[in-house]
C-alpha cells in the first residue's frame, strides 16, 4: 500500500509538470513535409479568425484547412504567395497575398484571416490586406472532418487536388483558429488530437545551406527531392562519408516498376537500374565504409551507365533497344519512405530483404556537396526529410570490448542492485531490478539510447526468461525532444516499445529538439512477452522515469531584415536604424551581449553609419541595445554617389551570425497631396480631421518627416480645433500631419444663425514638407445647414389647465433630421391669463423645455382664476438646438369659459405613528360650480396604512382597504386613514377624480352618456406621519460575558448591546440600570471606587464601564433597559475562569501565485477573558516562518505582528513565486503572561484560476413524474484547466419548484439523504461524477421544472447556470376538443380532436379506449362502415379513418369518453369526454295534430 501511494504521488508530480510544461508557449514546432497535427472537432460558425506564424524557405506546403463534408477552409503556400480558398456551400472563393511579395524567405511572417458574415480579409504581416466577398446565403462555416496543420493525413476530400497537395516543411509557432489553439502542446489525445512527424522547437535543418554536409542517422532516415529529369542523360554526384556496410544510398522509381537505385553492399557501391523488366548492375570495387569522404559521380546515358567512385570509374551498357528512363516519383537520397520501402523490396534491393526489412534500410552516415544535373541541391531544396541533422558528426572507432551473446547471459546470476531504501524494502522481490543511468545530449543534438543506460538486474534462470524477452513500453513521450525507434512496428504512435535487443544494437534514439531547457525526461515501463508465469514487477503496472541532461550549445545568433533589403533615405539627411531594419535573434545569449559588425565599406563616397554620441565619426561596430535605443543612424554624404550596401553580422562574443546585405539608396524628396476630400458636418456639429481627408505623400514613407499645416485663411463659420493631452479641445492655426494620423484635428461649426441659403465653409493652409514649403491649398467643408418650420403654435383651453401636445405646438427641422429631445423651446415672453409649468415648476422667462416634453405630456398651461367668459392669452417663444436658433414666434391661447371646470382641494394630512384620522372636505373634497358630486377611485393604494369607510349602522359594505368614495362620504366624516404603526415618516395614495352631472351621493357607478358631462383629474393626496416612541429595546447581542478569575475586565457592545427599532431614536441613548451583582461589581473605567448602577449605551462604546471580579465563578444579574419610556429586562451571564487565550476566526489565506495577500482580523483573531485595553497588547511572535513565502509589515519582512495590525490590515503574504501551492507558518499569540500556539494555512492559486470555469455540459434532465434520476456527468459538467472536479463547487441559487436535490455521500448503494424541506444546498462536480446528486420529482401534473446554479472553483464563479428537467407525466397527456356536426350526419375524429402534444408520446402508437360509448351515435372505422368499434389506434386517427356517426335523432348534444393506454410503457391517460354540438335539420313534413270544425257567425247589414 505504501508502495502504491508513492507511485500515485510521483504520477501526480509528473502529470502536474507535465501541465506546467505543456501550458507554457510552444516556442514553435517544426514540420518536415509530411508532418501534420489534427484536431477532431466539429463546429459551426458564421465567424470565423485565423491566426498563424510560421518560417520556411519552401515555395510551397499547406499551412491550414479546416475540413467539411463541402465546406472548407484552405491556407497554403503557393509559389511563395499565400492563398486561401474559401466554399460555405455558395461556390469556392480564392484569395491571395500581395503579389511580387514572396513569403519563402526564412523570415517569421504572421497571417490574420478573418471570416464575418459576408467578408473575408487577409492580412500578412499587419500591413498587406486584401479581401473578397462571399455572396451567400450560405455564410456558415461547416467543420465536420477537423482541424488540420501542416498536412491532411490523406484525407479523400472532393475539394483537395492531390497533385497540388504538399505537406508544409518549415516552422510554425502559432496556430488559433476561433478558441483552439492548435500547437499549444504537441501531446496527442486519443480519438481527440494527433500529432505526427512534428517536434518542437525550430529545426536547424530549414536554415541550413546547400553546402552543408547531411547526417543520417537512423534505419528509417531519409530525405526526398523533386524529381530527378533524366530526359537523355542525368549526373548525380556527392561525398559520401559513412563506417555501414550496407545501406540505401540513393533511389527513385519510373514507370511500370522501372527505378534507379544506389545502395552499398559489404562496404562497396552497387548502382541497380530495372528498365523494361530488365535488371542491370554496377558494381564497384572501392571501399567507402572506412569512415573518410569519398566522391561519388553516377552518370546516366540513354544506353549506357557510368560510376565513379573517387579515382574508379565503372562503365555498364544497358543495351541498344534500351529506352530511356523517365522518373516521376522523389528523388530519395539516404533512404525511402514507407510507401517507397515495399517498391524496393520488390525490387529485390538488398538494403531491404532479409533481416534488413526490420530495419529500415536506410543508409547511416553522412552526404555533401550534392549535385543533380549540375544544379547544387541540398537541404533548402528538400521536400520531405526523417531522422536526419544538419552537419556531419565523424563516428569514434569502436573500442575493444568483450561482446557477450543473450544466450551466454543466461549463465549469469545477477544480483538485485539496492538503491536508498528501507531493510524491508530491500526484502521485496523487484524492488530495484531497474539500474538507470542517466542519458546525456548536446541541445539540438541526439544520442543512442544503450543498454549502459538502462541495466536489468534479475535472475533469469530462476525466472526461466532471456533478457531479450524484457520489453520496455513508453508511457509518456519526452517533453523536450522526440525518441527514434529503429524498429519494425507498423505504427509507432500506436505501440512504442522496444526490447533489451534494440538497446544492445543501438536502436533507440533520442533527438533533442534544440530548445534551452537543461532537462528532459521520459516514462515507460518494464514487461515481457514470455508465456511464462511472470511476476508482477514485470506486467507493465509500474512507471518508471528516465532522466535526459542537456549540454548547453551556444547557438549562432540569427540575423534578419524584417523590412526587406532595401533601406531608403532622402539624399544629404540622416536616418535611424531599429529593430525593424536589423532584427538578430538570439535565445541562449543576452541581447546586452550582440555585436553587430559591418564588413568593409563598399561605397564611402555615398555616407557613413554613426552613433547619437559621436555624429560625423564613422563607426563599424555598434551593440544590440544601441539599435534599440535608436542611437545608430545612417547618414548620406550627398555627391553623385546615391545608391551603396552595406554587409552586416551579429555576433554573441563566440558565434557568428548569418551575414545579410542591405541595399541602401537615397533619393530625392518628392512629395504630392495624397487626400483632399473635404468633410461634411451639420450645424453646430464638428467633423475630425484625419489622415484620410488631408494627407500628403512623400517618396520615404519610413524616414520620419514634419509635414506642418499653417492655417493662413481660418473657417468663415466654425474654427479649427487641437485635442490637448489633457482631453480638451482648443482653437489651433497650425497642425501636423502626425495629429491628422492620431485624428486630434477637427472641424468645429460655430455659426448658429438660421442660413436661408446653402454656404460652404472652408480654410486655406500652407504645407511644409521638411524644409520644403508647398503651394497654398484648399479644404472644403459641407455644411448641412438647419431650418426650423413650427407646424403649430395654438391651442384652445376651456377650464383652468390643459396639456400641451403635438396637435396644439409642434417643430419640425428640415436640412437635417433632429430627434424631438433636440428641439428645444426658449420662452422669451410669459402669458399674462395663466401660466406654463413642466415638472410641477412654473416656467420664467428664458426657461426652456423640449418638443419630447410635449410629445410626452409634461408641459401644461394653467389659467389664473377662474374666467367667465372667452378670453385670450399668448407667450412668445423662439427654437434652439445645439446647432441653431431661429427667430421669435407667437403661441395663441383661447380661453373658454367653464362654469362646471373641476375644483380640487388637496392639502394632504397629518397623522401620528400608528393612529388613525379622518379626510375631512378641508383636506380633500373636488367640485364645480355646479356639481358638488365626486367619485374618488384609487389608482394606487398607501403603502404603510389603508383607508377605511366607517360604515352606517343598517350597511354591510367591505369597511377596509377601500378603492373607491365619493364626496358625500368624505362630507359625513366617513373615510377614515390608519396608519399600520411602521417606521415610516410619510405616505401617499393616487386617485383619479370623476364629477359627473349625473352622479348620485351614494351611488359609486357612474351613468352618464356624453362626455362633456364628466369633468376628471388625476393626483396624489400626500400623508404626513409624526413617528412616535412606540418600540421596545431589543437585545441584538446576547453573549457570555468571560472574565478571569478574580480580575476586571472592560464590557464592550461586543458583549451587550440593544436596539429599538424607533427610526428617530439614537441607540447611544439607552439607559441600562443593574441591581446587585452576587460575583463582582460594575465600576467606571477612571474611578474604581465609583460603582455604577445605571450608565448609558455610549458607555459601552466609548469603553468606559469596568466589570471586577469576586467571588464565585458563575452567576448573573438583572439588567434593566430603557429608551425613556419603555422598559426591558435581561440577564447578563458571567463566568469567570483561569486566564486564557483561545482562536476565535482562523479561515487562512488565499493568494495568487507569486502575489501578496492581506492578512487581517477575518482570518485570524483570538478571544481572550483578560483585560485588554488595547489591541496592541495581542501579541503573535512566529517561530515557524512561512517556507515560500514571507510576512510583511508596512513592506518590511517581520516575525512579530499584533492584533492591532489585524484590524487595520497592514500584515501581508507575499508568496515567493515558485510552484508549491500551500504553505503555512506558525506563531505564538502572547496576552501578559498568556501564551497560545496558533497556526495558519496558506493556499496559493494560480492567476489562471481567475478565468471563470467553462460550462461543457448542460443537457435537459429527463425524469420519469414522481420518480428520481441521477445527475451525472453527461448531463452538468463544469471544467477549469487547474482545479479538480472536487474544487468545482456548485451552490444551488434557485431550486427547483417541482422536486428537490438529494445527495449521497457513500456512493451508489447509500441512501440519498435530503428532503423538500432539507434540500441540498451545495455539492461538487465530483459529486456528479461518482453520481451522489438526484433529482426527485414530487409534484404531479407538471412537464417541466428547472433550478439555478452557481459554479465556482473557489476563485471565480460562473453565475446562473439554469439546469431544465424535462418531466415525463405518469400518464399520458390527452387533450380533447368539442365537435359539430349536422344531425344525421358524421366526421372524422382527426388528431385535432384527440391529440396528444407532449413530445414524449409523439412517436408512440398507442390505443384509444371508447369507456363510454355515445348516446345518439356510434364510432366507426371509414373501411368498416355501420359497424361499432370500441378500440382504434393512434394511427388510425391521424390517417382519418375513425368517424363519429350521429343516429339522426333529434338531438341537439351528445359525448362519448375515451382513454389513450399504451401496453409497452403500461401508461394510459385519464377518461376524457368529447362532447358533441349537433345542429338540427329540417328533414321532417309537417304533420296535422289539430283538426276541428271551424264556424263564422255573420250577418248582412244593408245602406239606407
Amino acid at each position: 500500500m505504501e508502495t502504491f501511494l508513492m507511485l500515485l504521488n510521483e504520477l501526480f508530480l509528473i502529470k502536474l509538470l507535465l501541465m506546467f510544461l505543456s501550458s507554457g508557449q510552444v516556442l514553435g514546432a517544426s514540420f518536415y513535409g509530411d508532418g501534420y497535427v489534427q484536431l477532431r472537432t466539429v463546429e459551426l460558425s458564421s465567424r470565423t479568425s485565423l491566426h498563424v506564424r510560421f518560417r520556411t524557405s519552401s515555395h510551397s506546403g499547406l499551412l491550414f484547412m479546416a475540413a467539411g463534408e463541402t465546406d472548407f477552409l484552405l491556407l497554403e503556400l503557393h509559389s511563395g504567395r499565400l492563398q486561401v480558398q474559401l466554399d460555405l456551400g455558395s461556390g469556392e472563393r480564392t484569395l491571395r497575398s500581395e503579389k511580387g511579395v514572396h513569403l519563402n524567405d526564412l523570415a517569421w511572417h504572421s497571417v490574420e484571416l478573418q471570416h464575418d458574415q459576408h467578408n473575408v480579409t487577409l492580412s500578412v504581416d499587419r500591413h498587406s490586406h486584401t479581401s473578397v466577398r462571399i455572396p451567400g446565403p450560405d455564410l456558415d462555416l461547416s467543420v465536420h472532418d477537423g482541424l488540420f496543420v501542416g498536412g491532411t493525413v490523406g484525407l479523400d476530400k472532393p475539394y483537395l487536388h492531390s497533385d497540388d497537395a504538399t505537406g508544409f516543411r518549415g516552422c510554425v509557432d502559432e496556430v488559433l483558429f476561433n478558441q483552439h489553439n492548435l500547437l499549444s502542446s504537441l501531446r496527442p489525445y486519443s480519438g481527440y488530437k494527433s500529432v505526427h512527424e512534428v517536434s518542437l522547437g525550430c529545426s536547424s535543418q530549414f536554415s541550413a545551406g546547400e553546402d552543408d554536409p547531411i547526417s543520417f542517422f537512423s534505419s528509417r532516415a531519409y530525405m526526398s527531392l523533386p524529381p530527378w529529369d533524366v530526359p537523355q542523360e542525368g549526373v548525380l554526384e556527392c561525398e559520401v562519408h559513412t563506417s555501414s556496410e550496407e545501406g540505401i544510398v540513393l533511389y527513385s522509381s519510373a514507370h511500370q516498376s522501372d527505378f534507379i537505385a544506389m545502395e552499398i553492399q559489404e562496404g562497396t557501391l552497387v548502382v541497380v537500374v530495372g528498365n523494361g523488366g530488365t535488371r542491370t548492375e554496377l558494381h564497384s570495387l572501392t571501399y567507402i565504409n572506412n569512415q573518410k569522404w569519398h566522391r561519388v559521380k553516377l552518370h546516366l546515358l540513354p544506353h549506357s551507365l557510368q560510376l565513379t567512385v573517387g579515382e574508379e570509374i565503372v562503365n555498364h551498357s544497358l543495351g541498344a533497344h534500351s529506352k530511356s528512363l523517365q522518373l516521376r516519383g522523389p528523388l530519395y537520397m539516404g533512404g525511402v519512405d514507407d510507401r517507397s520501402r515495399l517498391e524496393a523490396r520488390k525490387a529485390g534491393l538488398l538494403s531491404f530483404n532479409g533481416k534488413r526489412l526490420a530495419g529500415g534500410g536506410s543508409f547511416k552516415g553522412c552526404l555533401r556537396d550534392i549535385r543533380v544535373n549540375a544544379q547544387s541541391m541540398g537541404l533548402p531544396h528538400a521536400v520531405v526529410t526523417k531522422d536526419i541533422s544538419v552537419g556531419c558528426e565523424l563516428e569514434k572507432l569502436p573500442e575493444a570490448i568483450t561482446t557477450v551473446s543473450p544466450m551466454a547471459v543466461l549463465s549469469v546470476t545477477l544480483p538485485l542492485v539496492q538503491h536508498n531504501g528501507s531493510d524491508r524494502d530491500r526484502k521485496r522481490p523487484g524492488q530495484n531490478f531497474l539500474v538507470l543511468k542517466d542519458l546525456v545530449v548536446p541541445e539540438g543534438g541526439r544520442a543512442l539510447l544503450e543498454s549502459k543506460h538502462i541495466k536489468v538486474n534479475l535472475e533469469f534462470r530462476k525466472l526461466g526468461i532471456r533478457q531479450s524477452q524484457i520489453m520496455f513500453r513508453i508511457e509518456e513521450q519526452p517533453v523536450h525532444g522526440q525518441l527514434r525507434l529503429d524498429v519494425d512496428h507498423s505504427d509507432q504512435n500506436e505501440d512504442w516499445t522496444f526490447s533489451m535487443l534494440d538497446l544492445w544494437h543501438g536502436r533507440v534514439i533520442y533527438v533533442h529538439g534544440g530548445s534551452e531547457d537543461p532537462q528532459d525526461f521520459f516514462m515507460f515501463s518494464v514487461f515481457t512477452n514470455s508465456k511464462k508465469e511472470i511476476p508482477f514487477y514485470l506486467k507493465g503496472n509500474k512507471l518508471h522515469r528516465f532522466n535526459i541532461s542537456v549540454t548547453p550549445v551556444n547557438d549562432a545568433p540569427e540575423l534578419s531584415l524584417p523590412e526587406g533589403s532595401l533601406f531608403i533615405l532622402l539624399e544629404n539627411s540622416k536616418r535611424h536604424l531599429n529593430t525593424d531594419v536589423l532584427r538578430a535573434t538570439d535565445l541562449d545569449s543576452n541581447s546586452t551581449d550582440l555585436v553587430f559588425t559591418v564588413l568593409g565599406n563598399h561605397n564611402s563616397e555615398a555616407g557613413l553609419l554613426e552613433k547619437q554620441d559621436h555624429p560625423g565619426t564613422a563607426i563599424t561596430t555598434f551593440s544590440q541595445p544601441d539599435l534599440e535605443e535608436g542611437k545608430v543612424s545612417y547618414v548620406h554624404m550627398g555627391g553623385l554617389v546615391r545608391n551603396s550596401r552595406m554587409a552586416v553580422r551579429v555576433s554573441d562574443g563566440d558565434k557568428v551570425s548569418n551575414t545579410v546585405v542591405l541595399r541602401i539608396m537615397a533619393v530625392q524628396l518628392e512629395h504630392k497631396v495624397a487626400n483632399n476630400t473635404g468633410v461634411e458636418v451639420d450645424q453646430g456639429g464638428a467633423a475630425v480631421i484625419s489622415s484620410q481627408h488631408l494627407a500628403m505623400q512623400v517618396n520615404v514613407v519610413k524616414q520620419g518627416f514634419d509635414i506642418r499645416y499653417d492655417v493662413v485663411e481660418a473657417p468663415r463659420y466654425g474654427e479649427l480645433q487641437r485635442l490637448h493631452s489633457s482631453g480638451e479641445w482648443k482653437p489651433t492655426f497650425v497642425f501636423s500631419q502626425k495629429l491628422l494620423e492620431k485624428e486630434r484635428i477637427r472641424y468645429l461649426n460655430t455659426f448658429q444663425e438660421i442660413r436661408t441659403s446653402n454656404v460652404t465653409d472652408q480654410f486655406k493652409c500652407r504645407v511644409s514638407v521638411g524644409s520644403a514649403v508647398t503651394d497654398e491649398l484648399v479644404f472644403h467643408i459641407t455644411v448641412r445647414w438647419i431650418h426650423f418650420k413650427v407646424t403649430r403654435s395654438k391651442m384652445e383651453v376651456s377650464g383652468v389647465r390643459k396639456v400641451l401636445s403635438n396637435e396644439e405646438l409642434c417643430v419640425v427641422s428640415k436640412g437635417m433630421k433632429l430627434h424631438d429631445s433636440e428641439l428645444h423651446f426658449r420662452m422669451l415672453s410669459l402669458p399674462k391669463k395663466g401660466q406654463l409649468v413642466f415638472k410641477d415648476k412654473v416656467l420664467m422667462k428664458n426657461s426652456t423645455f423640449s418638443q419630447k416634453n410635449i410629445s410626452d405630456h409634461m408641459v401644461k398651461y394653467e389659467v389664473t382664476g377662474r374666467p367667465h367668459e372667452d378670453t385670450r392669452d399668448s407667450f412668445r417663444f423662439q427654437v434652439v438646438s445645439k446647432h441653431a436658433h431661429s427667430g421669435g414666434y407667437d403661441f395663441r391661447i383661447n380661453i373658454k369659459a367653464d362654469v362646471h371646470s373641476l375644483i380640487l382641494t388637496n392639502k394632504g394630512l397629518s397623522i401620528l405613528e400608528g393612529e388613525s384620522k379622518v379626510i375631512t372636505k378641508d383636506l380633500l373634497f373636488a367640485e364645480t360650480v355646479g356639481v358638488k358630486a365626486a367619485l374618488y377611485t384609487l389608482t394606487s393604494s398607501p403603502k404603510h396604512g389603508k383607508l377605511k369607510r366607517i360604515n352606517l349602522s343598517n350597511s354591510t359594505s367591505i369597511n377596509d382597504n377601500i378603492t373607491a368614495f365619493t364626496n358625500q362620504d368624505i362630507v359625513e366624516d366617513r373615510i377614515m386613514y390608519v396608519h399600520d404603526g411602521s417606521e415610516t415618516m410619510e405616505d401617499a395614495f393616487t386617485f383619479h377624480t370623476t364629477v359627473d352631472k349625473h352622479t348620485k351621493a351614494h351611488n359609486h357607478k357612474r351613468t352618464h352618456s356624453k362626455k362633456e358631462n364628466t369633468h376628471t383629474i388625476d393626483d396624489i393626496f400626500n400623508i404626513s406621519i409624526a413617528l412616535v416612541n412606540d418600540e421596545k429595546p431589543v437585545r441584538v447581542v446576547d453573549k457570555v460575558f468571560h472574565v478571569a478569575r478574580g480580575r476586571q475586565r472592560l464590557l464592550t457592545l461586543d458583549d451587550l448591546r440593544y436596539h429599538d427599532a424607533d427610526s428617530d431614536f439614537d441607540d447611544s441613548q439607552l439607559v441600562y440600570t443593574r441591581r446587585g451583582i452576587p460575583m463582582g461589581d460594575l465600576v467606571l473605567v477612571n474611578d474604581t471606587g465609583h460603582k455604577l448602577y445605571q450608565f448609558s449605551q455610549e458607555d459601552l462604546q466609548q469603553r468606559r464601564v469596568l466589570f471586577i471580579h469576586t467571588g464565585v465563578s458563575f452567576g448573573r444579574f438583572v439588567l434593566f433597559v430603557s429608551d425613556g419610556k419603555h422598559y426591558t429586562s435581561t440577564l447578563l451571564e458571567v463566568i469567570a475562569q483561569d486566564p486564557y487565550i483561545q482562536v476565535e476566526n482562523n479561515t487562512g489565506l488565499l493568494v495568487q501565485k507569486g502575489h501578496v495577500a492581506i492578512l487581517g482580523s477575518a482570518n485570524f483573531s483570538v478571544f481572550t477573558n483578560l483585560d485588554v485595553r488595547d489591541d496592541e497588547e495581542v501579541v503573535c511572535q512566529v517561530f515557524l516562518p512561512p517556507r515560500h513565502g514571507h510576512l510583511f509589515h508596512n513592506n518590511v519582512k517581520v516575525d512579530r505582528f499584533t492584533q492591532h495590525d489585524l484590524k487595520v490590515g497592514s500584515v501581508q503574504y507575499r508568496h515567493d513565486d515558485s510552484m508549491n501551492l500551500a504553505d503555512s507558518f506558525n506563531f505564538t499569540v502572547s496576552v501578559k503572561e498568556v501564551r497560545l500556539d496558533a497556526s495558519v494555512g496558506v493556499r496559493v492559486y494560480l492567476e489562471s484560476h481567475q478565468q471563470p470555469p467553462t460550462v461543457l455540459y448542460n443537457h435537459i434532465v429527463v425524469v420519469e413524474e414522481g420518480k428520481s434520476v441521477k445527475i451525472n456527468r453527461g448531463d452538468l459538467e463544469v471544467i477549469h484547466k487547474d482545479s479538480l472536479p472536487s474544487e468545482i463547487v456548485y451552490k444551488v441559487k434557485t431550486a427547483p419548484s417541482h422536486g428537490f436535490l438529494r445527495r449521497s455521500t457513500q456512493g451508489e448503494d447509500d441512501p440519498y439523504q435530503g428532503t423538500r424541506e432539507e434540500t441540498t444546498h451545495s455539492f461538487s462536480q465530483e459529486d456528479v461524477n461518482m453520481g451522489h446528486i438526484q433529482y426527485l420529482q414530487v409534484d404531479s401534473d407538471q412537464t417541466h421544472d428547472s433550478f439555478l446554479l452557481d459554479a465556482s472553483n473557489g476563485i471565480t464563479v460562473v453565475h446562473d447556470i439554469r439546469v431544465s428537467v424535462d418531466i415525463i407525466p405518469i400518464h399520458i397527456p390527452l387533450n380533447v376538443f368539442n365537435v359539430t356536426l349536422e344531425e344525421g350526419s358524421s366526421t372524422a375524429l382527426t388528431k385535432e380532436v384527440l391529440q396528444v402534444t407532449n413530445r414524449h408520446f409523439s412517436q408512440v402508437d398507442f390505443f384509444y379506449h371508447v369507456s363510454e360509448p355515445p348516446s345518439h351515435g356510434h364510432i366507426e372505422h371509414a373501411r368498416i362502415p355501420g359497424l361499432s368499434i370500441p378500440f382504434f389506434t393512434r394511427k388510425q386517427v391521424d390517417s382519418g379513418h375513425i368517424y363519429y356517426v350521429h343516429d339522426g335523432s333529434d338531438t341537439l348534444s351528445d359525448n362519448f369518453t375515451i382513454i389513450a393506454n399504451d401496453t409497452d410503457t403500461r401508461k394510459h391517460s385519464q377518461p376524457c369526454m368529447v362532447f358533441i354540438h349537433v345542429t338540427p335539420v329540417n328533414d321532417e313534413a309537417p304533420v296535422i295534430t289539430a283538426n276541428r270544425i271551424l264556424r263564422i257567425h255573420f250577418r248582412i247589414c244593408s245602406e239606407r
